[in-house]
């Protein structure tokens, strides 16, 4: 995408961008570099490494140099994208039981749909289409919560063990990581009104939890979710998980772009 954002701006790279660097590019070429890589490996990393694996793919350092050579007169406004495709449906009007907390749970789909996530620079290509993942990726965590998860709690908390939740995520890589559940998809969420937590189990270290590349592991831990009184409480999340038990025996396989567009007619039927 940012290639895409790159060619319709009509310039060799993102150095040239009036928006450099843009969250796209910070996320993607401002991860690799020495001090990312040391974190990651819990370790220093020699000279001699750094050159030969770290510093060639450096993308943002040497966009940066080719920037502070740049002229006033060279630096041009990225192209406008389109807003997002996925439009949601209108809540159903012949809805005849539990229709205030159906209504709370469009409310939540939708407002997720319409939200900005706060992204800066969401009108270029590149950061449009960081936003539309990061949603997508938001409601699939919901999804998999509402469809595979259990009510504990007195039906105040959706929870899923490990194995579930890493068994029905998909190809969707990013569900994996932990860093991007915690820092993505709980932050967005909490936007939201909705708490969601990792829990650890049986005082697991954070080896046994995740790998060394940060990708979550299939046991040790588990997922929490539950709503704030504000949003709609336990009343909320029953009509969340029946809403999303309906949508799995109607569609199946295409469930979930239904409940993406908030889809709510299979209630009325």
């Amino acid at each position: 995408m940012i290639r895409q954002c790159v060619d319709k701006t009509g310039i060799d790279n993102c150095a040239y961008c009036s928006r450099f660097p843009c969250g796209t590019l910070k996320d993607t070429a401002g991860l690799w570099n020495r001090k990312s890589i040391e974190t990651r490996l819990g370790q220093q990393i020699s000279e001699d490494q750094y050159h030969k694996f770290v510093e060639p793919f450096e993308g943002l350092t040497r966009l940066e140099g080719i920037r502070s050579s740049l002229k006033s007169d060279q630096i041009v406004e990225p192209a406008k994208a389109t807003e997002s495709k996925m439009k949601t449906v209108e809540f159903p009007k012949n809805l005849q039981q539990d229709v205030a907390s159906f209504k709370a749970v469009h409310k939540l789909l939708t407002n997720i749909q319409n939200s900005d996530f706060g992204l800066k620079d969401s009108d270029t290509f590149a950061q449009m289409h960081k936003l539309e993942k990061q949603k997508m990726h938001v409601l699939r965590f919901l999804w998999i919560l509402a469809s595979h998860g259990k009510l504990e709690k007195e039906n105040t908390t959706l929870v899923i063990d490990a194995q579930t939740y890493m068994n029905n995520r998909g190809q969707e890589k990013n569900l994996a990581m932990r860093t991007f559940v915690e820092n993505v998809v709980f932050k967005n969420l909490s936007q939201f009104g909705v708490d969601s937590e990792l829990v650890p189990l049986n005082d697991a270290k954070n080896e046994q939890i995740t790998t060394g590349t940060g990708y979550l592991r299939k046991n040790g831990w588990l997922l929490k979710i539950w709503f704030m009184k504000k949003t709609g409480g336990a009343d909320l999340l029953k009509a969340l998980q029946n809403y999303a038990k309906k949508l799995d025996k109607k569609y199946g396989s295409k469930a979930f772009r239904v409940f993406q567009q908030a889809d709510m007619t299979v209630l009325s039927k």
